[in-house]
């Protein structure tokens, strides 16, 4: 018959047998999204207005040649604050992203402003939206020969699910086949004290392809 095996608990033998038990609690999903730090979510659903798009089980969204791509289900009560991180590759946009906020798969529509400044390898520009647009900005460029373009895209978002104010910063870099080098810093407000469950993403112009993730920090 095989005799138990003890390790040191810091105060006395135990069990290995009632240690792994005891450990089994911890070995879970609810654990593990209680715990502080980042967490990648995964969206209960999508939608593009043309194109394609699909969600990996890792919670990475690609979508290709859309006019609009919607995120449903990334925001809840479980994180106050988000992590968003987006790259578009061989757009045929002219490097306009805008974004709106959604709650059951509606769009808001109205209560956007937003700033930003630019840099480039010759000037200095700015960008502004006034308050009452329809959308918020998530990332803009003045550069020639964009239909070529890559970009990307770091954005935190704040407070979306709460209904209050919704703010976002954000900072995104690219460079175009004529290997022109930007990068934008700036953000977004929507004051419509709501609460909201998702984004779309539409670009000003043509159809974006890439791909984005969601994070929810955990404090």
């Amino acid at each position: 018959m095989p005799k138990p095996m003890y390790v040191w608990s810091g105060s006395a033998w135990i069990s290995i047998a009632a240690e792994v038990e005891s450990l089994a609690t911890y070995a879970t999903q609810s654990y593990a999204d209680s715990q502080p730090g980042i967490k990648l979510i995964v969206p209960t659903s999508i939608s593009v207005g043309s194109g394609s798009g699909s969600v990996a089980t890792s919670g990475r969204v690609s979508f290709s040649g859309s006019s609009s791509v919607a995120l449903n289900g990334i925001f809840s009560s479980t994180y106050k604050n988000y992590l968003i991180q987006l790259s578009l590759t061989g757009a045929s946009a002219d490097g306009v992203v805008y974004m709106k906020l959604r709650n059951s798969g509606t769009d808001a529509s109205t209560n956007y402003s937003w700033a930003f400044v630019g840099l480039n390898t010759s000037s200095v520009d700015t960008n502004t939206g006034a308050s009452g647009s329809t959308s918020g900005l998530l990332m803009c460029s003045t550069e020639a020969d964009l239909n070529k373009a890559y970009y990307s895209s770091t954005v935190n978002l704040y407070r979306p699910f709460e209904a209050t104010i919704t703010s976002m910063s954000a900072i995104h870099t690219g460079s175009t086949s004529a290997a022109v080098p930007m990068t934008r810093s700036g953000g977004s407000w929507h004051t419509t004290e709501s609460s909201y469950d998702g984004i779309n993403l539409i670009p000003s112009a043509g159809n974006i392809t890439g791909d984005i993730t969601v994070y929810g920090y955990k404090a």
